[in-house]
């Protein structure tokens, strides 16, 4: 019996797909962001200005990276803008250009030392060989930026970890496809989160001058306190960022003490001048505090200001009026003078002025004049 033969068929080889292109992945990226608030609401994605403005920058020398930002990635935010968005436990934020520029120079290079980086930088001679364009998460300048492949001069996304350049992840469509994958398996899944979890993921906004910015800190200061009663006796505001004490405090009128330490303040609002009843308040480790309102004349049953690692360089007169201020920290703050008046407050019994450069001979004639003065001077 004659064997019948059999061929072979050798499967066809399976095509792969073309990698996407940037408005391909600009189109995947707006039904992320209609998926997200479809199943968390409006504030799982948003915009930052192009013109947002970063409060303060690390070097004053910004020279012009765009000769590091590949095409397709231009073509991306020219499409987008700079867009973020937030699932509660994953987000990603392309960084607006002055951003982009300041965090480029918070970041160290493989295999240099920081201080070597840092004089170049300073000096404006530095060759920046990479540029950071979007994070998750921009605590320690941690995020994604551009740089040349090590495999030639293909400009190619590396993760950044602690300030540096540690792994090549490929050209930009494809990353970005990649992310934009694992996000949408996420939001596909998530059902519920916290919604002080949702935002802004890298507080850009709170950090920026400019309108948008100023309202958002503003809003961003009022929600933390909302969830507060308003007969609260004690309020204590840390571990965020507020920027500015909101109108709103005035509302807490039975307050007793109020404690707002290293949240990073430039502003207070005139309304704090309404909380009467106030005997404690802590505004230390606030550089950026330059000035106190008129309104804080107010404050009558005042006992003790905490005002050490503030920007003040001169004390308002309006100190003089608060007939009960026994205790008044002013360390490491930039005083080099002290006001005539101060040895006229009446109840004062305590002036700390450690890390101070008020002058020696001022401090030994108020010593001379209110011998009963404990003056701190050092630690």
């Amino acid at each position: 019996m004659a064997t019948k033969k059999t061929t072979s068929r050798r499967a066809s080889p399976t095509k792969k797909a073309p990698p996407p292109t940037p408005a391909g992945l600009a189109t995947q990226w707006t039904e992320l962001e209609a998926q997200l608030r479809e199943a968390l609401g409006p504030r799982t994605s948003g915009q930052y200005p192009t013109e947002l403005e970063p409060l303060s920058m690390t070097f004053e020398h910004t020279p012009d990276l765009g000769a590091l930002l590949p095409d397709d990635y231009q073509r991306f935010v020219d499409e987008l803008g700079y867009r973020w968005v937030n699932t509660g436990k994953k987000g990603l934020a392309f960084l607006p250009p002055r951003w982009r520029m300041g965090a480029s120079q918070g970041m160290g290079e493989p295999g240099r030392q920081w201080t070597t980086v840092r004089e170049e930088r300073e000096a404006g001679r530095h060759d920046y060989r990479f540029v950071m364009f979007a994070s998750e998460d921009l605590n320690d300048v941690n995020g994604y930026c551009f740089g040349k492949s090590a495999q030639g001069d293909a400009l190619v996304v590396w993760s950044v970890e602690d300030s540096l350049p540690t792994l090549e992840l490929g050209p930009f469509t494809a990353w970005l496809a990649k992310k934009l994958a694992a996000l949408g398996k996420q939001a596909a899944t998530v059902r519920k989160v916290r919604d002080d979890a949702l935002g802004e993921p890298l507080g850009l906004l709170m950090d920026s001058y400019g309108e948008a910015a100023a309202q958002a800190r503003e809003q961003g200061a009022a929600a933390l306190l909302a969830g507060h009663p308003r007969n609260t006796k004690h309020l204590f505001l840390h571990s965020a960022t507020l920027r500015v004490l909101p109108d709103l405090v005035g509302e807490f009128t039975e307050l007793e003490s109020l404690s707002a330490t290293g949240v990073k303040l430039t502003r207070l609002s005139g309304e704090l001048g309404r909380l009467t009843k106030l005997k404690n308040l802590n505004l230390s480790r606030n550089p950026e505090l330059t000035s106190l309102p008129a309104e804080l004349a107010h404050l009558q049953s005042l006992e003790s200001l905490a005002l050490d690692g503030t920007g003040l360089s001169e004390l308002p007169e309006t100190l003089l009026q608060l007939p009960k201020l026994r205790y008044l920290d002013l360390k490491a703050t930039p005083l080099t003078s002290l006001p005539d008046w101060i040895g006229r407050m009446p109840a004062l019994k305590q002036l700390v002025l450690r890390q101070t450069r008020v002058r020696t001979e001022q401090i030994e004639a108020l010593k001379q004049a209110r011998p009963e003065l404990k003056v701190e001077l050092s630690d």
